[in-house]
């Protein structure tokens, strides 16, 4: 394979948001071969930055699901989403008591200051006992950055809303509605990536339609292409590399060897999975 394109939280990272030592020289002893270090996350620009090992080999991002595509310092394609489709999707969750984050371009989070009472109130309740590390981490920040709450936000440069409870039967419940409100799709790609939160990404592009721009900008085919997830925002691109490697842990749907995967890890993400698997078949 010519490159390895790597989701980040439940995969290369652990529950708690870490990058391992292990799994850095393993992707720098990769990148040293000759082979293309991709990262394909739901992920925002600047939230994956903060995530990653500050001199990791990386030749191309795929970040917010595909919305946003990078490769050598160069932006290959960003999509935003309409601002009524936002406007919408923030009256639900106001009327549901659901928090969320808005993710622009190039900043973020951020959540309106008139929803900071109703947000606080979910987010200081004790998590249920299947709230993951990262998802705890990320409430316990936003409970005390300042700069996250704000007036107004540039709702026509939007690309990712993220929606977190400690309650899942009201994510549950949020996202039954935002999936019924979709329009098949249309109005905004519906994604889980455990069962406290939900996010929205711009409609028509994917984690698959992120390969694909970066595999036509490297020269290299898609069949070229391994990748490795864990989660339902990870299915577009299982559907279309070359090779696919669901995590231990990953959701059934992804772990199906007789349909997405040709592969799953020996190990969890908490067990050096990735790093391991990298160390068995390409080291």
């Amino acid at each position: 394979m010519k490159a390895v394109a790597i989701d980040l939280d439940g995969t290369a990272l652990t529950n708690d948001g870490k990058f391992s030592k292990r799994l850095e020289q393993a992707i720098h002893n990769m990148h040293e071969k000759g082979i293309l270090i991709f990262i394909a996350t739901g992920r925002s620009m600047k939230s994956l930055s903060s995530k990653l090992p500050k001199d990791l080999p990386v030749d191309g991002y795929v970040a917010a699901s595909g919305v946003v595509v990078v490769a050598q310092g160069q932006v290959l394609r960003s999509s935003t989403f309409k601002k009524e489709t936002i406007e919408e999707v923030i009256s639900i969750a106001r009327e549901q008591n659901v928090y969320y984050e808005v993710n622009t371009t190039n900043d973020g989070p951020f959540t309106f200051l008139q929803d900071k009472e109703y947000a606080l109130e979910d987010l200081l309740h004790p998590p249920e006992e299947d709230v993951l590390a990262y998802e705890t981490i990320g409430a316990s920040r936003s409970i005390t950055d300042s700069n996250q709450w704000v007036d107004t936000i540039d709702l026509t440069d939007v690309i990712k809303l993220y929606f977190f409870s400690n309650y899942k039967d009201k994510i549950k419940k949020f996202y039954n509605t935002l999936d019924q409100n979709s329009d098949n799709n249309t109005k905004y790609a519906l994604y889980q990536t455990a069962v406290h939160n939900s996010e929205i990404m711009v409609p028509g592009v994917d984690k698959g339609t992120g390969l694909t721009v970066l595999a036509q900008h490297f020269n290299i085919n898609l069949s070229d292409i391994h990748v490795f997830g864990d989660s339902m925002n990870d299915i577009p691109m299982f559907k279309v590399a070359g090779k696919s490697v669901a995590m231990k842990h990953a959701i059934e749907e992804l772990k199906d060897l007789r349909d997405l995967s040709d592969d799953k890890t020996e190990f969890t993400n908490e067990e050096e999975g990735l790093a391991q698997y990298f160390e068995a078949h390409y080291l």
